[in-house]
């Protein structure tokens, strides 16, 4: 990417040119110089020099977005043209949301490690907001996690399922004996859930439309297999997938039918278009359609769970 625009975007980011400078390897006085020369080919002022730092005036905030998908696409075509050129990479990053923890996602990295051994499969969960960044300056390859928004420019997406995020209890709660469950019937009970702020503001929501009290959480956990261990010695109720059926059923949990469910959205894979034809990334986007049928519950009814088998996951 050319120099000088990429000295503009880090100014811009750090807002100080001391800290600027020492991040693109210039001195001071030439990076302000750079900048000047740039403001002297674009006739604009970019920058308002403050005694606080430099602020983007509204030429530099053009320059900036246009200057951001510049970098975008010269990161990707290296990405592209390294793909033709090797085929292989060292490492293959995934970031998955949590309908995909206990076992798309595992799987999906037990089988790539298999069969691509020259590359290392790297796994972790993360919710989408956070991980979209990452993916964007090429840090995750691929992220399996909601699909709501439209994608930024160079990103791809493959909605593989719809999600419903619905509440969990123990079998011998009261509540898994109702053959439907009203908002009021869960209303007052205490909450285990990801720490996840997306969740919790999602169930205010829910609560509040119906006029009921927000909910009370007790406790945030990272993983979702630690909050289902928990409700199953408690009285407390989760909020996971309905999709997760199965892995719920295994800590003697149930999903509770609750209509409208609290959450329900689109979720697949996001990649970068660039990263497509390595022979890992096309291997990954055939693998997860499989998996989702094969080992993610596809509910007839929320007291019957029927699955899809393929000897590929097993």
């Amino acid at each position: 990417m050319d120099r000088t625009l990429l000295a503009f975007l880090v100014v811009a980011d750090e807002g100080n040119l001391t800290s600027a400078a020492s991040r693109v390897g210039l001195t001071q006085p030439a990076l302000t110089k750079l900048i000047r020369r740039l403001e002297r080919d674009y006739d604009a002022i970019l920058f308002d020099r403050t005694p606080r730092g430099m602020t983007l005036t509204r030429a530099g905030a053009k320059l900036r977005d246009r200057a951001r998908r510049i970098e975008v696409h010269y990161r990707q075509s290296r990405e592209e043209i390294r793909s033709m050129i090797t085929g292989t990479l060292p490492y293959f990053s995934i970031e998955a949301g949590a309908a995909y923890h206990m076992e798309i996602a595992p799987d999906l990295t037990r089988i790539l490690s298999a069969e691509f051994p020259e590359t290392k499969v790297r796994l972790d969960f993360n919710n989408a907001d956070l991980t979209l960044p990452r993916l964007v300056s090429g840090d995750v390859d691929l992220m399996l996690g909601a699909i709501q928004d439209r994608p930024p420019e160079g990103i791809e997406t493959a909605e593989m399922f719809r999600v419903e995020i619905v509440p969990y209890c123990r079998k011998s709660d009261r509540l898994a004996d109702l053959e439907t469950v009203d908002a009021s019937d869960i209303s007052g009970r205490r909450w285990i859930t990801r720490r996840d702020e997306a969740i919790v503001a999602r169930m205010t929501s829910y609560f509040s439309d119906r006029c009921l009290p927000a909910p009370d959480v007790a406790i945030e956990v990272e993983a979702l297999a630690a909050a289902f261990r928990i409700v199953a010695d408690s009285e407390k109720l989760t909020l996971a997938p309905l999709s997760l059926t199965n892995a719920a059923s295994e800590f003697g949990l149930v999903p509770l039918r609750l209509s409208p469910p609290i959450w329900s959205f689109g979720s697949g894979a996001w990649f970068r278009a660039s990263s497509r034809e390595y022979p890992i990334m096309r291997r990954a986007l055939d693998l997860v359609p499989q998996l989702v049928s094969e080992t993610m519950a596809i509910p007839a009814s929320y007291g019957s769970v029927a699955t899809k088998s393929f000897p590929l996951a097993r």
